[in-house]
């Protein structure tokens, strides 16, 4: 057989998934409005990797997914063996497929972009497209798992840390209890993230692969209220702190108070749960808005979920950020996808003040224009006001979705606990340990709030150190310097 020809490399011909018309995705809550790639599509994108022998693409990933392996396995058309390869380092690959932001993690460092400024491998869609492909074959998933260790692992949080270790650790054959305060299973995957942009088929499918693993979940379970955290340490060899970054904050601003100004947190929650159950969503004084004027501040991933909730509940949504759309922290992309369905962006405008009547009501917000100027340091170049700039942007509601807090409800009595001074648990060392022998924390509850793929990693990393104490007895935490 004649030895098969290196193929060229196509730099610029990258299949972009498709998209759902504007006038009909913005109707829909619940409709995912990014199409997947089909069965043709994905091969001929897979094609397009040249299947680098030391592939840039993997390390720049946070949880190492192998991305030339199962590739390679697409090419092969071996799409069930891809899926095993990717979770190896990521029970939740559908779902970063869809939110991770591939554009500044693995596909920033394809080869093909180097290459006469090509684009890059559709990385992101190739992992959703392997995820769904396996979910809608209707063939039964079984992960393996190796003999059970007698040993017992209590997580607290099921959101993606959570779930992620508990994932790690089944396979290394220990029980794991979650307890989860919340009446539905997925942290922000559910609660934050909108099913336009991710599709709860796709989240429930890879949560029961996790339960499957016979990890059980106990919902509706306040660590620190409904139980002790000391009650839970007894019981369990181990414990994982995961409780994610569950509270919004506000700006500190005159009129924050006024009825309809809302934190992103408790805006998405409200419209994420509201259409699943609203007998089961939390209570809240969340009022949806339909057929307003919303304002939401803000420029990174959230402020997009809630632009993109906000138009699809049929409301005139404004984007406010002090800063410009090239140095905003959300996909380049997704402020395109937003232009389409009509929302109004200012850029380089700084709320000052929530505007209200007589009422208590939202009325508007005042602003003032800001210019970036260059930091002496050479860092990120800054917002400054420019003056006799302000002026009123008319609106009913204001979303702030400016940042997230942490809820130390389930550890803040543990006594000896290093908090910082943000009431997070920064203060595990390398292995994600605490100070507390046998208690590990990680994703949002250690970082203030990040993406998916670093909770995710985060849970990779400490389910490694958990099974090792589990193991050995060995315990050394050693603080950061």
């Amino acid at each position: 057989m004649a030895e098969r020809k290196r193929k060229k490399f196509r730099r610029h011909d990258r299949n972009e998934l498709p998209l759902l018309n504007p006038e009909i995705r913005k109707k829909y809550l619940d409709k995912e409005y990014i199409l997947g790639y089909g069965h043709t599509v994905a091969l001929d994108e897979a094609d397009r990797c040249i299947l680098c022998k030391k592939p840039p693409c993997t390390p720049s990933c946070p949880v190492n997914s192998e991305m030339e392996k199962w590739i390679e396995q697409i090419q092969k058309q071996n799409i069930w063996e891809a899926y095993k390869i990717l979770r190896r380092n990521n029970p939740f690959s559908s779902v970063c497929g869809r939110v991770c932001p591939q554009e500044r993690l693995c596909e920033s460092t394809c080869v093909l972009t180097f290459k006469d400024n090509g684009l890059s491998v559709g990385i992101g869609g190739l992992e959703r497209f392997v995820g769904d492909s396996v979910r809608m074959s209707g063939i039964e998933w079984i992960d393996e798992k190796e003999p059970p260790t007698g040993k017992s692992v209590g997580i607290i949080g099921a959101g993606p840390a959570g779930l992620a270790a508990a994932y790690f650790l089944a396979r290394k054959g220990h029980d794991v209890v979650i307890y989860e305060a919340l009446p539905f299973v997925g942290g922000v995957m559910r609660y934050g993230i909108p099913p336009a942009r991710l599709d709860r088929r796709a989240l429930d499918f890879e949560i029961e692969l996790i339960k499957k693993l016979g990890v059980e979940i106990k919902t509706g379970v306040k660590v620190g209220q409904d139980i002790p955290f000391e009650e839970i340490r007894k019981k369990h060899d181990a414990i994982f702190i995961a409780v994610g970054s569950g509270r919004g904050k506000k700006m500190g601003i005159p009129g924050e108070d006024l009825k309809g100004v809302y934190t992103a947190i408790a805006f998405l929650m409200k419209a994420n749960v509201d259409y699943l159950d609203p007998m089961l969503a939390p209570e809240t004084d969340v009022e949806l808005p339909q057929g307003k004027k919303v304002a939401v501040i803000g420029g990174g991933f959230t402020a997009v979920d809630c632009m993109i909730t906000a138009i699809r509940l049929g409301n005139e949504a404004h984007l406010i950020y002090r800063r410009t759309r090239e140095t905003s922290s959300a996909k380049d992309e997704e402020w395109d996808h937003l232009a389409e369905e009509g929302a109004v962006f200012h850029w380089l405008t700084q709320p000052l003040e929530v505007i209200g009547n007589e009422k208590g009501e939202v009325i508007g917000l005042k602003c003032i224009k800001m210019e970036l100027v260059p930091d002496e340091k050479g860092g990120r170049p800054k917002p400054v006001p420019v003056e006799g700039s302000e002026h009123i942007i008319e609106c009913d509601y204001v979303i702030m979705a400016v940042g997230q807090a942490d809820n130390p409800l389930a550890y803040k009595d543990v006594k000896g606990l290093k908090i910082d001074k943000w009431n997070n648990l920064s203060t595990v060392d390398e292995k994600f340990r605490t100070n507390i022998e046998g208690v590990f924390a990680g994703g949002d509850v250690v970082n203030g709030g990040d993406t998916v793929v670093m909770a995710i990693s985060h849970a990779k990393k400490a389910s490694e150190a958990i099974h090792e104490y589990l193991m050995t007895g060995k315990w050394e935490y050693t603080p950061k310097e």
